[in-house]
């Protein structure tokens, strides 16, 4: 018999989830995806975490990646006090909201996100980035 190689990581102990090959076995609702790609904040640092080769980005990375999301739709300039006020946004609202639907882990003492892989999700979010940056 062989034995299975790192299908497991994380399993059954109440607030965890079960992955294998570093994927989420579960799949939030659509009522849930929808709710969590309705904030463009969110989606933008699921677009960054997604394009990241381990899923692990610090917060100030991601803080910088949807500054720079955010000025592609024109909305405001980037600034150090924008730049904090993102980075804040996500640690106190955006990654815990994420976090809750098992979608990222967020170590607040290192201050990493890792994003566990969730193919349904990244469809939606293929089709959302395409909508709002269509020249991409």
């Amino acid at each position: 018999m062989h034995a299975k190689l790192n299908t497991t990581i994380r399993s059954g102990t109440e607030g965890d989830h079960a992955l294998q090959n570093g994927r989420a076995v579960t799949t939030p609702s659509f009522d849930e995806l929808f709710d969590l790609l309705a904030e463009s904040r969110r989606r933008y640092a699921l677009y960054t975490l997604i394009g990241t080769e381990d899923g692990l980005a610090e917060v100030e990375q991601l803080a910088d990646e949807v500054a720079m999301w955010e000025a592609r739709t024109g909305d405001e300039p980037i600034t150090d006090a924008r730049h904090e006020a993102i980075a804040e946004e996500l640690r106190e609202t955006h990654l815990p909201r994420l976090g809750e639907a098992d979608i990222v882990e967020y170590d607040e003492r290192s201050d990493v996100v890792r994003y566990w892989r969730q193919p349904t999700l990244e469809e939606y979010l293929e089709h959302t980035h395409y909508k709002e940056f269509p020249n991409e």
